[in-house]
């Protein structure tokens, strides 16, 4: 083999690894279900039927920083994670088994406990109601 056709080869190799590394870093979180919440009810309030097919989705509202991953536990309740590093104050990506800082690399678990640092505080987590087809995330904007 040639020099030139090695290192052709090569990088062909390289930039077909990093573009398959990004499409699957970025599948675990185009798969969640994003809700724009509105201000209702004492906190931000979206449809229950966001969750028809999920057991997480991302909640957005326009005066809130970062996003929040909602999360349906399996005894019907819900919890809201601010999707904010606690190291950093990085936004995180949401993966089906928990949250991921690209930044620095911490991990946290679904519960927004710290699985790896450098980050050591846990999430923001935020209660979640339920009246009627709306859940409603009690918080204050951060």
């Amino acid at each position: 083999m040639q020099r030139r056709e090695f290192l052709r080869n090569s990088c062909m190799a390289c930039a077909g690894s990093a573009l398959g590394l990004s499409a699957f870093s970025l599948a675990g979180c185009a798969s969640l279900p994003l809700v724009k919440a509105t201000h209702e009810n004492g906190g931000l309030s979206f449809p229950r039927s966001a969750f028809a097919e999920a057991t997480q989705v991302i909640v957005r509202h326009p005066e809130l920083s970062y996003d929040l991953l909602v999360v349906k536990s399996a005894d019907g309740t819900h919890r809201a994670l601010y999707m904010r590093c606690t190291h950093e104050d990085q936004p995180l990506s949401a993966t089906a088994k928990g949250l991921h800082c690209t930044s620095h690399g911490s991990r946290f678990a679904l519960d927004g406990t710290v699985m790896t640092g450098p980050a050591t505080e846990p999430l923001l987590s935020f209660p979640v109601t339920s009246a009627g087809e709306f859940l409603t995330i009690r918080t204050n904007t951060p």
